[in-house]
């Protein structure tokens, strides 16, 4: 989680003293239910302070941090002012990664160039 945030938390304008806080927040969140879905997880919190949306995605075909699964992790944070955002955010990422044709693709992709294209394909 903190590997796939910290870069996109500072690129936001967050200050690296908030930037700690934000992450333990999403651990945090991730110890009272772990968002891990078979192949996919998808930790995440709302925080006050974010200007908005903020996540990094980690996938490995041998599995983000151990062995098998999950194979893609998908981290974000949201406003603690943007409910209904956070909760839109979440529901489309997990029918996304829920479908397993997608999710193949995405292990397939070789290159983050090809990762990104099939990700803004797929968003629409």
């Amino acid at each position: 989680v903190r590997g796939l945030l910290v870069q996109p938390l500072l690129d936001a304008g967050v200050s690296p003293g908030r930037v700690d806080e934000v992450v333990e927040a999403v651990l945090r969140r991730e110890e009272t239910g772990s968002t891990c879905s078979g192949p996919f997880a998808l930790p995440h919190a709302r925080f006050s302070g974010i200007p908005g949306i903020v996540a990094g995605l980690g996938v490995n075909p041998r599995g983000v941090y151990g062995e098998n699964q999950p194979r893609v992790m998908l981290a974000f944070v949201s406003p603690m002012e943007a409910a209904g955002d956070h909760l839109r955010f979440l529901s489309t990422a997990a029918r996304t990664f829920r479908d397993p044709s997608f999710v193949e693709r995405v292990l397939s992709a070789t290159t983050r160039e090809d990762l990104l294209a099939l990700l803004r394909t797929t968003a629409g």
